[in-house]
């Protein structure tokens, strides 16, 4: 069926024209069929701010990712946790539908069209309300929008094309004709000196330009808003005009002047009682101090704002999430979060509690310790409520938090699924921001797998090639010392040894077990050359003391102290040398270690340096006379002492 405004495009008959007016006042018809239509502009605008808020976070993410700001990247990202941490100005301006004249108004044409229009308002209201009919939506406001101009009232026309904008932002329009419409609202608003109109059509337009990531053209918006608000005296909109601006310099990096027209935006906010204005354009500030790396000044800006909102059931949860989200690894940012936890789930916001809850567990994840325990436990109830709201974007972010939780723990396999399930989500909704997230968490769990320690056997060269790292299993070190004592015609071992870049504490199984190698390996007793790259720390400091012969390359870091018995040391590095290892903490270069004796020689990289131990290793097979077959390293008795501590249990694991 054709529109009722296309069926009554010729003008009615007296007969009908008088029916019409029988049937109801003129001034109750029209009044009902404007209102209908307000209510839609109204429920569009409101869909169109959040969809250029949406995609501001977004863009803010990027920004902060950039930075290395990744927790708050990923806060903005997910859009249930933006929506938490989002403190969202008031309420979008209300639809500027200027009221027809009397003459206009007792046209038959115009009550015709304005009848359509109230049947097509009844319908948008019904697709708006109703899941999976949006693309129905702005196909009938579309409809709604030829109503009004078939109507033939300019000022009219002007205030729903900045409907149409947002309607095309907000259900999957093109941002072509979202723009087309808006500029569209902009030009006829300004033929008919309608500063009001102007006004509106300019927000519906900066809206807009957020929704399609043109922080420019947002810019130039607000600039004009401002100028007129200022000539009507309309200081709410210029707030809302001067907090955009802000926005739109804080998405240009232009953090000064964001800064200034946070401040001036706040204040103009104050002026007009809008504390939720203000405190809106103060968390500009927040987010610019946190883009500049300034924590302590984001946190005095969030506890403005949370002065600002207290008691505000909507507002005062956001402002409290907001101060936990900055200097997590503090008792306050903990109890911070904590509190808007609780002030969620007091107001029964679903997502809010959950999205408070991953915060609560990055903060125990930053807090270090055994505090990972608890942040594992919190994490899996925020991703058990973002299942049950089906929230795939917050569903991986929790996910992203329990693979954290889980690498922190030191279970890097189970670490390893949770993240792979998170990123498969975020591919799948294309959130670069959460990808890249992930895609780096995945790298640092990575590291933590364990990797099975091997051997490869050289019977033509009388080698050994054994292939270890600090995430090694205790089961495969067993299997290298059965395929040794099994083989025949070795006479030397070449020890690879690749230490990670994020060491892990070692744990007492694996320390005992690695005192059952040291002891395996001096049954064998063969001479060792060792060659050596990465990070050496913990337990594998054991290995590099037990070679005969120690390779490194340059970019080689040795964490101090040494790992092991320090009664051994003296007679392992000499007297000084060992009082030197053990009173240092912290990172060493390979050259420290080669002026102290403990390295024999440097290469350029790992490849070098496992190339000359092989050729070393060689040279020890062709020399039978070398000292080292006869009394190899790993049989002096400091190394016995050193192997049954280990499997004692005597080791302290910090060492």
């Amino acid at each position: 069926l054709k529109p009722t405004w296309l069926q009554h495009r010729a003008p009615l008959g007296r007969e009908s024209h008088l029916c019409l007016l029988i049937q109801q006042p003129l001034a109750s018809f029209l009044d009902g069929k404007m209102e209908a239509a307000k209510g839609v502009m109204d429920t569009l605008a409101i869909l169109g701010q959040r969809s250029g808020q949406v995609n501001m976070q977004k863009k803010l993410a990027d920004l902060f990712l950039s930075r290395g700001a990744t927790l708050q990247a990923l806060q903005l990202a997910a859009e249930p946790l933006g929506q938490a941490r989002w403190m969202a100005s008031s309420d979008a301006a209300a639809a500027a539908l200027p009221p027809l004249s009397a003459d206009f108004s007792k046209k038959p044409e115009t009550q015709a069209s304005l009848q359509s229009i109230s049947e097509l308002a009844a319908r948008a209201k019904e697709q708006l309300a109703s899941e999976g009919k949006a693309a129905e939506a702005l196909s009938t406001v579309e409809s709604m929008a030829g109503a009004f101009r078939a109507m033939g009232d300019k000022a009219s026309e002007a205030a729903f094309l900045g409907a149409l904008s947002n309607a095309h932002v907000a259900l999957g329009g093109e941002s072509r004709d979202a723009f087309r419409a808006a500029t569209g609202a902009v030009r006829i608003s300004r033929e008919l000196g309608n500063k009001a109109l102007l006004i509106s059509a300019l927000e519906a337009l900066i809206s807009t330009s957020f929704a399609c990531k043109d922080p420019d053209e947002a810019l130039r918006a607000a600039s004009e808003v401002v100028a007129v608000a200022g000539t009507t005296g309309d200081k709410k909109a210029e707030a809302r005009a001067k907090a955009a601006a802000a926005l739109a310099h804080l998405a240009n990096e232009d953090t000064d002047q964001g800064m200034e027209a946070s401040s001036a935006a706040a204040e103009l906010f104050k002026t007009v009682g809008d504390k939720v204005g203000q405190a809106a354009a103060l968390a500009v500030a927040y987010d610019i101090n946190i883009l500049l790396g300034k924590p302590a000044a984001a946190s005095s800006s969030a506890r403005a704002v949370l002065a600002l909102v207290k008691g505000d059931k909507k507002a005062e949860p956001v402002a409290t999430l907001m101060v936990g989200s900055v200097n997590t690894a503090s008792e306050d940012a903990l109890g911070a979060c904590q509190q808007a936890l609780g002030l969620f789930k007091s107001s029964g916001d679903k997502a809010g509690e959950a999205a408070a809850q991953i915060a609560v567990a990055n903060v125990h994840l930053c807090q270090g310790g055994t505090k990972a325990d608890e942040g594992l436990a919190v994490a899996k109830e925020a991703l058990a409520g973002f299942k049950g709201l089906a929230s795939k974007s917050g569903e991986a972010a929790a996910l992203s938090t329990v693979a954290a939780a889980l690498s922190q723990k030191g279970d890097a396999v189970e670490a390893e699924k949770a993240v792979k399930e998170a990123l498969a989500i975020f591919r799948e909704l294309r959130e670069s921001v959460g990808e890249a997230y992930t895609t780096a968490l995945m790298k640092r769990v990575r590291v933590g797998l364990p990797t099975p320690a091997k051997v490869t056997l050289d019977q033509a060269a009388g080698l050994a090639h054994i292939e270890i790292s600090d995430r090694v299993t205790v089961a495969s070190l067993q299997e290298v010392i059965a395929t040794l004592q099994a083989s025949k015609g070795i006479s030397c071992i070449v020890l690879n040894l690749g230490g990670s870049p994020v060491p892990v504490a070692p744990q007492q199984a694996f320390i005992k077990g690695l005192g059952v190698f040291l002891i395996g390996l001096r049954m064998i007793g063969l001479p060792i050359i060792c060659a050596v790259w990465g990070k050496i720390s913990g337990p594998m400091w054991a290995l590099v003391l037990a070679s005969d012969y120690r390779i490194a390359a340059t970019s080689t870091v040795f964490m101090l102290p040494i790992w092991g018995k320090p009664e051994c040391w003296d007679v392992l590095l000499g007297h000084n040398v060992g009082v030197q290892m053990a009173m240092a903490f912290g990172p060493k270069d390979s050259l420290v270690m080669l002026e102290n004796g403990i390295l024999h020689q440097l290469l350029k990289g790992k490849d070098d340096a496992r190339k000359a131990a092989t050729e070393m290793a060689k040279r020890v097979v062709a020399t039978p006379s070398m000292a080292c077959h006869k009394q190899p390293h790993i049989l002096s008795p400091s190394m016995e002492q050193f192997a049954m501590a280990a499997v004692q249990g005597k080791i302290p694991m910090h060492y």
